[in-house]
């Protein structure tokens, strides 16, 4: 412990010293903004572009085959970007269409991409295929998604890409001086060469840190960000009610529901979020899925209120946001507990979501801040007998959900944060609460990182209903990792340990308690041609699990997969996994005390792709 204290100790103190000097870009402020329409009017001539660009692939520090000249403006509302991507030969240009944010269209793309805060951790990614397509997203949330503009042309010398960026599209310090992170690229598809502004190694753990720094944007404010959507819905289905097997009668059901959603920028960095009974119907539904072993099925979350802050929220698995509004916990009870020629009239499949507020964020130095506050509703279902008399079966109590996060990000690679979800039942049901504290912390020039987080998870079940005691049930998890990050080998080992008692299913995603993992690999990659081999890697693995009370062995697996691109652009993939000793899974047969036995085994796999 005295050594991985010092270890810690050492990758924190060297935060403190500065970074290498970085390539600059100077924005100019425009007094008549550009009309986005991929032509270079008046404005843009009086805009010094960056020329200086370097080619990553296929030969790393290359020079590129066809220059491009960027120009980034911007004025009291936006920046602007203004690209020329030269090309000799114009014609061959490949520009597929596709749907936004479609990933490895057949057509070159253009991206510019920004980090506001400039800690080298996050960043907006604004991108443009040559067929006019979009496509952004932000390094912490993949479903990120902003309304702005652009204008693609392919001329005579190449293509030429133009992008408004309106600055409630991102979030930025509340300064007067502005420096961002700042990096811009284009791919040429035909040959997959891809060329840089400024030059990240790809033996690099951290691409941001090579990155350049945007500078001359000054004074600037977000607009107002303020959005308020009201909303009236009704339902009316009309069902046949079979009285025995050839008599049926019609049965009408209506019911309606009105509400408000509520966005509102309370500066340039924080977000309020508000919905007031809202009424997901118009939501794309979730694909049935027929899951017969005993891991959840996790969905996609596709209700807009839930997704901002993302990046905030979804750390270590602890917030799950399908918890709110599932289906009520005792929905499939309600015909195994009603009497003898009762019938179910009512039993509601999903919880009904009263109102939720969400304030998300980072400051000026980097401090990340999420507060969430739901609350649902009390659900029943209804149930009536022969005479006609009606009562109602409790299926979800009244519940409020509660979700606080905050997230230092150091410099570079590293962050400290703390999480805490908290679930508060009526009815004398369970509670539950479950804090985090996690970290990860990297040396000064991103070659070695370690990892960890410590979890306490702790269940309140009242003893009587008609009593103020409850039993807390503790249980705890841990993880502790220390890697190589940079370079063309790389390496890792790590523990983590949960125990029998642990649980975070109240709120946060499944997992599996009882556990004790270990883990050891080592990557060897190479991103230079050789041979018939443009670039790849080969990683050996070794997982061991056991079972925490009985310490027998769930895993021991030895895999050995190889990757690569080969100078024709086909790949090819590979491997080889082996468990050499008997394994006991205390899960799969969800009985306690049994198991299955799993015999040893070796499997291998190869297949390609072109």
């Amino acid at each position: 412990m005295r050594i991985i204290s010092g270890f810690l100790l050492l990758l924190l103190c060297n935060h403190c010293l500065a970074q290498d000097s970085l390539k600059t870009c100077i924005a100019k402020r425009l007094e008549n903004p550009p009309k986005i329409d991929g032509i270079a009017d008046d404005s843009w001539s009086k805009v010094a572009g960056i020329t200086d660009f370097v080619m990553n692939r296929p030969v790393e520090g290359g020079k590129p085959s066809h220059p491009t000249e960027v120009k980034v403006a911007y004025d009291d509302h936006a920046v602007y970007v203004f690209a020329i991507m030269y090309d000799d030969q114009p014609d061959s240009i490949l520009h597929e269409l596709g749907n936004r944010d479609d990933d490895g269209l057949n057509a070159d793309f253009f991206r510019f991409v920004i980090d506001p805060y400039n800690l080298r951790q996050d960043a907006y990614d604004f991108g443009v295929y040559a067929s006019g397509v979009q496509a952004d997203l932000k390094f912490s949330d993949q479903t990120f998604n902003a309304v702005w503009e652009s204008a693609v042309k392919i001329t005579d010398k190449g293509w030429v890409a133009e992008m408004r960026i309106p600055y409630s599209a991102i979030r930025f310090p509340s300064k007067d001086i502005q420096e961002w992170g700042f990096q811009t690229t284009r791919y040429v598809r035909r040959t997959r060469e891809f060329d840089q502004w400024a030059l990240t190694p790809s033996t690099a753990a951290n691409a941001e840190v090579y990155w350049g720094t945007l500078k001359g944007i000054d004074h600037i404010v977000t607009p107002v960000r303020l959005s308020l959507t009201p909303y009236v819905s009704s339902y009316l289905e009309r069902s046949p009610e079979y009285t025995d097997a050839t008599n049926y009668k019609y049965s009408n059901t209506f019911s309606y529901n009105a509400g408000a959603d509520i966005k509102y920028g309370i500066d340039d960095r924080f977000t309020l979020d508000m919905t007031l009974l809202p009424d997901f119907g118009q939501v794309q539904s979730d694909n049935k899925v027929k899951n017969l072993s005993y891991q959840e099925t996790i969905y996609n979350e596709n209700r807009s209120f839930f997704k901002e802050g993302t990046d905030l929220f979804s750390k270590y698995d602890l917030f799950y946001t399908r918890r709110i509004g599932r289906t009520p916990s005792s929905f499939y009870d309600v015909p195994y507990i009603i009497n003898d020629g009762e019938k179910i009239v009512e039993n509601p499949s999903q919880v009904k979501l009263l109102n939720a507020v969400k304030l998300s964020g980072r400051t000026n130095n980097g401090t990340g801040i999420g507060i969430f506050n739901a609350v649902t509703d009390n659900m029943y279902a209804t149930i009536e007998d022969p005479s006609g008399n009606k009562r109602k079966i409790l299926t979800e109590p009244l519940t409020n959900y509660n979700v606080f996060v905050i997230d230092q990000q150091l410099n570079d690679f590293s962050n400290l944060n703390f999480i805490n979800t908290n679930v508060i039942r009526s009815k004398g049901q369970d509670d539950a609460n479950v804090s985090c504290f996690g970290y990860t912390l990297a040396d000064k020039k991103n070659r070695y990182a370690t990892d960890g987080y410590f979890t306490l998870s702790q269940k309140f079940h009242k003893l009587d209903p008609n009593s103020s005691d409850y039993n807390n049930t503790l249980g705890y998890k841990y993880f502790i990792g220390v890697r190589k990050i940079n370079g063309n080998v790389q390496y890792g080992v790590s523990r983590q340990f949960i125990s029998s008692n642990y649980d975070q299913l109240d709120l946060g995603y499944f997992t599996i308690s009882n556990n004790i993992n270990h883990r050891g690999y080592v990557t060897f990659n190479w991103f230079k041609p050789w041979k018939s081999f443009r670039d790849g890697n080969v990683s050996i693995t070794i997982d061991q699990s056991e079972n925490q009370l009985t310490h027998k062995l769930a895993t021991f697996q030895t895999s050995l997969d190889f990757y690569s691109t080969l100078m024709s652009y086909n790949s090819i993939f590979g491997g080889f996994g082996i468990n050499p000793v008997t394994c006991y899974d205390y899960y799969e047969p969800r009985i306690e005390g049994r198991f299955n036995q799993d015999d040893p085994f070796l499997v291998f796999l190869f297949w390609n792709q072109f």
